[in-house]
């Protein structure tokens, strides 16, 4: 909760302890993990976890080519970086394999 004069409080919910799903959601398992555990997965360790899907490690691929394989899947936008945010909106761009005649430049 923010508070406008006082620190800020963090409350964590009794029923999820902060998981942001229902325990019905959380009982199902992929691979021997939940939706949650995969969220906490950092770009590079999904790669790996999902390596034999091509349509996802095609997506999580291109984050990690732009330098962004240390975020994690569930972390909220609000948290990164301007950098980190434009680099995410690079990713999408060149995740969308068009035939358009892009070119990007850096300085």
């Amino acid at each position: 909760m923010e508070m406008q004069f006082l620190a800020d409080v963090d409350l964590v919910c009794e029923e999820c302890r902060g998981r942001r799903f229902k325990a019905s959601i959380l009982e199902i398992h992929y691979k021997g993990k939940n939706i949650y555990d995969v969220l906490q997965m950092t770009v590079k360790e999904a790669l790996a976890f999902f390596s034999h899907v091509p349509k996802l490690t095609s997506k999580l691929r291109v984050l990690e080519e732009v330098g962004l394989g240390y975020l994690r899947l569930g972390q909220s936008a609000t948290t990164l970086s301007g950098g980190e945010a434009q680099r995410v909106r690079l990713a999408a761009h060149l995740a969308h394999r068009t035939t358009d005649n892009n070119l990007f430049y850096f300085r």
